[in-house]
This record gives structure tokens, C-alpha cells and sequence, in this order.
């Protein structure tokens, strides 16, 4: 009896031991071993330059874990030679969870001064030991963001809040200068519009003229160029990273949000011709559209009339 006992007890503490070395559920280990160092060539090659590769996160949203090579290559941090794994510093393919590991935080290396808890939180000293510069002083952008109404409503735990990557994309990183940057000034509209669709989408010609005569521009300060496209015109530090100043234009000295009693300013103003809880834009809209399309059908009836006349009094003579 104590033997059959004691095979039994023998056997459960194998079966715990076997189990102990199993993968967590949710975790997919690849279909062989990979070794370290883990380089961006094995990250990419045995998984994330799949096309269509994916995964179900935490919240049951599919995620595109698909990574473009060339396009990381060409990115800053490619230039740079930033590895996978100099950001997302607890990776092991070996041990792959669905659900993502830590979120990385930019500022462990954009920021003047780290906050604490960043991840990874020796973000800087990988950089130094492999001798990657660390980044200049103008893209320390952590401090500034951190006072935007975009971080705080990240901070806050907002779903619909941007992070960095939400901009920037989190593996194609270019200058604002760079025209195939999404932060480039021409590729504003479609970044900034994944959020504010509404701000942003395309009008009718009549809610162009709208725009146009309720913007005033054109007619006042001819070196402000306004354009419902050019996010950054008018939401300069707001929208970016605190500045002051992005692109140099005059709109936020008068079109910003009073924040002092008295403040004679013009409050933050967004045309939005189609928008119901601005009735003199859609009312201005629909008048401008009927007064284009009318004036069109009117040139057009004369036209045709004269046409008529003319052979008219041709066939006559």
C-alpha cells in the first residue's frame, strides 16, 4: 500500500514538473528554436515579415503584427540601427505571448529626463553600449507632450487616446521633413483624421466657399495660408508636442481657447460646414452649393441658347 503510494505521489510530482515547463496559456512558441542574439533578421524572418501576420489582443482586437523591412530599414531608427529588441527588450520568440508584451513608452529615449516606470527602462544605456548616438536635443520631445490634451487623456487611460507610435507609426519613424513622413505637413490631414474625421474630410465645392469665407483669409493676412488640411497650422503646440510654434504661422495668436478671464482672443474655431451644431456654416454651405450649381446651369443655358441663335441666324441668312 505505501509503495502503490508512493509511485502515485512519484507520478503527480513528474506530471507537475512536465507541466511547469509548458507554455502559459496564449503563448505560441515558434516551430523551432531560436537562439540568441536575437537580431532584427530573425525577428523578421521567422515571423514578422509575413505578410498578414496577426494575433488577438488582451481586448479581442486582431493586431497587424506585420513589419516591413525595407520600410524599417529606411525609418530613423533603421538608420540608426535600432534593433527589435533595443526597444521591445523582454521579446523571446522562444516564449511568444498573443496578449504583447510591455508596452514600449518612446520617452525612455525621447525625453530630457526619463519618467519612472518607462519601458524598457535602460532604453539609453543599450543605445550607448552599442555605440548608437542618443537623440538630439530637439526630438526630446517627452516633456512637452506630457502637457498635451492628447497625454492626458493617455494618462487617463482614454481607449481612443494617441500615443507616440499613433503618429509617428511604430516602426516607420521619419523626420517631419521627410515628405513620406506621416507627419509631414501634406500627410497631416490623413493622419490627424484617423481620429478627427470630421475636421478633416473632404466638402462639396460649396462647403469650400464656406470654409474659405468664414476663414477670412484671403482677405486679411495673405502670410497666413489657412488650409483645413494643414492640422498643424492652427493646432501647433496643441496638436504636437507643446511648441509654441510648428510651423511659424500667425492662426494661434488669434484662433486659441480663452484661458484668462477678459481674454479678448478668438476661441479655437473648426469650420465644419456638414456639422449640424453649426448651422451658420451648413446654412452658408448649402447657399454657396445651390448659388455655384445655379450659376453653372444658367452659363450653360446661355451657351446653349447662343449656340441656338447663332444657327439660327446662319440658316436664316
Amino acid at each position: 500500500m505505501k509503495r502503490c503510494a508512493a509511485v502515485l505521489v512519484g507520478l503527480a510530482c513528474a506530471l507537475g514538473a512536465a507541466h511547469a515547463t509548458e507554455p502559459a496559456p496564449g503563448f505560441t512558441p515558434p516551430g523551432r528554436t531560436i537562439a540568441k542574439p536575437y537580431t532584427n533578421d530573425k525577428c523578421l524572418n521567422n515571423c514578422h515579415a509575413l505578410p498578414g501576420l496577426g494575433a488577438t489582443g488582451s481586448h479581442g482586437v486582431l493586431r497587424n503584427l506585420y513589419v516591413d523591412p525595407q520600410g524599417y530599414l529606411l525609418s530613423t531608427h533603421g538608420q540608426k540601427g535600432i534593433e527589435c529588441v533595443d526597444c521591445h527588450a523582454d521579446a523571446d520568440p522562444n516564449f511568444h505571448p498573443r496578449t504583447g508584451y510591455a508596452q514600449v513608452d518612446c520617452r525612455a529615449c525621447h525625453a530630457e529626463v526619463p519618467p519612472e516606470g518607462v519601458f524598457p527602462p535602460d532604453a539609453l544605456q543599450r543605445l550607448d553600449a552599442k555605440g548608437i548616438k542618443r537623440p538630439p536635443k530637439e526630438a526630446l520631445k517627452g516633456e512637452g507632450w506630457a502637457k498635451t490634451k492628447h497625454a492626458k487623456a493617455w494618462e487617463e487611460g482614454n481607449p481612443a487616446a494617441p500615443s507616440c507610435a499613433h503618429c509617428h507609426t511604430a516602426h516607420y519613424q521619419r523626420h517631419s521633413r521627410d515628405p513620406a513622413s506621416t507627419v509631414h505637413r501634406r500627410e497631416l490631414a490623413a493622419t490627424c483624421g484617423m481620429c478627427h474625421v470630421d475636421q478633416v474630410r473632404s466638402y462639396d465645392v460649396g462647403g469650400v466657399l464656406a470654409r474659405f469665407r468664414l476663414g477670412a483669409h484671403g482677405k486679411g493676412d495673405l502670410s497666413s495660408r489657412y488650409s483645413v488640411r494643414e492640422c498643424l497650422s492652427c493646432h501647433q503646440g496643441e496638436g504636437a508636442h507643446g511648441e509654441e510654434t510648428v510651423t511659424g504661422q500667425s492662426c494661434p495668436s488669434c484662433h486659441r481657447v480663452p484661458t484668462e478671464p477678459g481674454d479678448r482672443t478668438v476661441s479655437s474655431l473648426h469650420i465644419r460646414p456638414q456639422a449640424a451644431d453649426q448651422p451658420v456654416a451648413w446654412a452658408l454651405r448649402w447657399g454657396y452649393t445651390a448659388l455655384f450649381w445655379g450659376g453653372v446651369a444658367v452659363a450653360g443655358v446661355a451657351v446653349l441658347f447662343l449656340g441656338f441663335s447663332t444657327l439660327y441666324r446662319r440658316s436664316d441668312g
